[in-house]
């Protein structure tokens, strides 16, 4: 009997780059839609084409949608010309609430398949299915989706309100062993990734469950292909009796796999491959089905909004962590202007700080702060806050040269430069000479140049996503939140272009640096994003 060949197409957190894609300006999603189609037209007895999630949000475009037209339905457009067979639910699939994420899941062709996100009135999955099983050539397959359980740890409760998080590991378990002896071939689809290297088997990060994929490895039977996402990494290959693919973010790789089956179906060879979208050309078809959206998007993200008359103190994005920058000052103030707080937290989340002056459009102003992140005033004890900064600390090491460096864990295998906050308010006295758990010297309340109380309790004002205790910052957390803006911090940023005193510039200007280095050392790349 001849071979037959299954073909799997793979994208995951494309995060909505429809218009441009992070790391290459002059590509996008619709380069991807191209990619896709070229692979649907390879010869295989059965085709499908899957995303992994996290696909309404995390672009410039993806704001507009959500912020301005407060309508992302043309995203279902776009993926249904594309012809996706299965979709999965995603963590960054709740920021924007539950009735603009399910508006546009109404619209989409493909089959959702989510096993361990429950309604708790009805117990079942709270939207789609868990598995399905696809019959065709007389070719049987089970394909399960799974999204990671840790999305409480993020997210607003509102946003998820009525729904539990069941564990991912025993959810794809379950399902698998339903499915197992009634295919030829288990695809297990996961919005997750390895919190495990593949090879040593030690751990890459906080055994928090955020990722389950090495769990998955060691401790499922019968998964033939694992398909993985949300860390944002490029992985092609076999561990073990399981083929594991990631295809990195915002549609910059589609994923290929290839399952052949030889006699009595039997799986004989998987072949994976991760193709750059930006070999491919503009698919003009899946441009045209997404106007007026993407030329009314482009002109507003165009649009100016004011001038910030911001120093550039530094283009380097770990001076600017280490030694403050103005651009995270003007974060700061608006959170204390927008909260009252007695300190208040921000965290560089990229290197775009360096565009946010002079004339400011939205698309300047989105690419530096791409998060609608709204703001809550958190109470903490002084000991708290002494303790939150050691654990923030932990971002950066002294190498073997003697210098400051970021830590190798907050680079591999995903980046985690958004998990060092910068504090203003306060003064932090750093000792690096000294090991972890043992930096801080002292903090000083600016207001009455004292140390902290470790008895006392103030007010910080954190991002939403901070303020639950996201980036595992566990001594914050939901029933230490007094209050939660209204208004994001993006439309906070534009109205402070709008309102800020020349007087509330200059300050901004001058009272930026938050930490004090004794003994002062070298940082070891300033270029270091």
């Amino acid at each position: 009997m001849s071979q037959q060949v299954i073909r799997l197409i793979v994208t995951s957190d494309t995060h909505g780059h429809w218009l441009n894609q992070p790391d290459n300006p002059k590509a996008s999603l619709f380069n991807t839609a191209t990619c896709i189609e070229n692979l649907k037209a390879k010869e295989a007895a059965v085709t499908l084409t899957i995303d992994l999630g996290d696909f309404i949000q995390g672009s410039s475009f993806a704001t507009y949608l959500s912020q301005e037209r407060q309508d992302g339905r043309v995203i279902a457009r776009a993926m249904n010309v594309i012809g996706y067979d299965y979709q999965l639910i995603g963590n960054h699939e709740f920021n924007f609430g539950q009735d603009y994420r399910d508006q546009i899941i109404e619209d989409l062709n493909a089959d959702l398949l989510v096993s361990n996100i429950i309604d708790d009135a009805t117990g079942k999955p709270f939207l789609g299915k868990p598995y399905d099983i696809i019959e065709q050539n007389g070719i049987k397959i089970g394909i399960i989706g799974v999204t990671t359980s840790y999305i409480p740890n993020w997210e607003l409760p509102a946003h998820y309100e009525g729904l539990r998080f069941e564990d991912a590991f025993e959810s794809a378990k379950h399902y698998v062993d339903i499915v197992r002896d009634q295919v030829d071939v288990v695809i297990l689809a996961y919005h997750g990734g390895f919190e495990r290297d593949l090879v040593t088997k030690e751990p890459l990060e906080e055994l928090t469950k955020e990722n389950q994929g090495s769990e998955m490895l060691s401790g499922i039977e019968g998964v033939d292909v694992l398909l993985t996402g949300h860390q944002h990494r490029e992985l092609n290959q076999q561990v073990n009796q399981t083929y594991v693919i990631q295809p990195g973010y915002a549609g910059e790789i589609v994923a290929e796999v290839e399952i052949q089956l030889g006699d009595k179906q039997k799986v004989s060879k998987i072949n994976g491959t991760l193709h750059n979208t930006a070999q491919c050309e503009v698919n003009q078809a899946v441009k045209a089905v997404m106007e007026p959206e993407i030329t009314d998007g482009n002109n507003w993200l165009n649009t100016v909004l004011g001038v910030a008359p911001l120093e550039q103190v530094t283009i380097s994005p770990i001076d600017a962590r280490l030694n403050g920058h103005p651009f995270i000052e003007f974060l700061n103030q608006i959170q204390f202007d927008e909260t009252g707080a007695d300190f208040s937290s921000v965290a560089l989340v990229n290197d775009a700080f360096v565009n946010f002056h002079g004339e400011i459009t939205n698309e300047t102003l989105l690419k530096s702060y791409p998060f609608y992140n709204l703001i809550a005033k958190v109470n903490v004890t002084g000991n708290d806050l002494y303790e939150v900064m050691e654990f923030n600390l932990q971002y950066l090491e002294v190498n073997a040269q003697g210098n400051i460096d970021v830590n190798p864990e907050y680079v591999e295998p995903k980046p985690r430069h958004y998990n060092f906050d910068v504090y203003s308010g306060m003064t932090t006295t750093v000792d690096m000479t000294q090991p972890v758990g043992h930096r801080v010297a002292s903090i000083v309340d600016d207001r009455t140049e004292k140390m902290l109380d470790k008895n006392a309790t103030y007010s910080v004002a954190l991002s939403q996503y901070r303020a639950v205790g996201g980036g595992d910052f566990k001594w914050y957390g939901k029933e230490k939140i007094e209050s939660i803006s209204n208004i994001d911090i993006a439309t906070l940023m534009k109205d402070a272009l709008s309102t800020y005193s020349q007087e509330k510039w200059d300050y901004i200007n001058s009272n930026y640096q938050h930490l004090k280095w004794e003994p002062k050392l070298n940082v070891a790349d300033m270029n270091n994003p």
